[in-house]
């Protein structure tokens, strides 16, 4: 299995995604921004976040060009079932696709993922942002996580081996 890992300079947070997810997103990848959740778990230390899967837009999500609003039609669903499986899995953050090379959050991505964090019915004072870029290869996809501590600066999660 491949990995993509992401952690911050300073160690404190991490992110394990298996590129099969990368794979997922770039297969879809069209001309409009897309995205959804990130669901998995974190290891026993809470350092980092293992991405399992990542849930397809909800329907009632709406996109463009350049802009991508995520619904909630079926999450609440989609949770609990996980919740309820073999394996434990939850709510970590959001991804979305970005159709362009060029993969720098947005200032309404940075609000919204600030407001997340903030936000206790999403339990999670950490949440993470993957944002996927067009591929520049076939079945190579750019991509940059972003963890948003609660009270504190957001922080990319980068290749500790670059």
């Amino acid at each position: 299995m491949n990995h993509w890992i992401g952690r911050a300079l300073d160690g404190t947070y991490g992110i394990i995604v298996d590129t099969a997810i990368f794979d997922r997103i770039c297969d879809d990848a069209d001309e409009i921004e897309t995205g959804g959740v990130l669901v998995g778990y974190y290891t026993e230390d809470r350092t980092t976040a293992i991405v399992t899967e990542v849930a397809l837009p909800p329907p009632d999500s709406k996109s463009g060009k350049t802009w991508f609003h995520r619904g909630r039609g079926g999450l609440r669903r989609l949770f609990a079932q996980r919740w309820e499986a073999r394996q434990r899995t939850y709510y970590l953050g959001e991804w979305h696709y970005h159709p362009a090379t060029d993969i720098e959050p947005s200032g309404d991505d940075l609000s919204q993922m600030l407001k997340i964090s903030m936000d206790s019915r999403y339990q999670c004072s950490e949440p993470i942002m993957l944002i996927v870029g067009r591929p520049l290869i076939k079945g190579m996809c750019p991509a940059r996580a972003f963890v948003f501590p609660r009270g504190e600066h957001f922080k990319e999660l980068v290749d500790p081996a670059k």
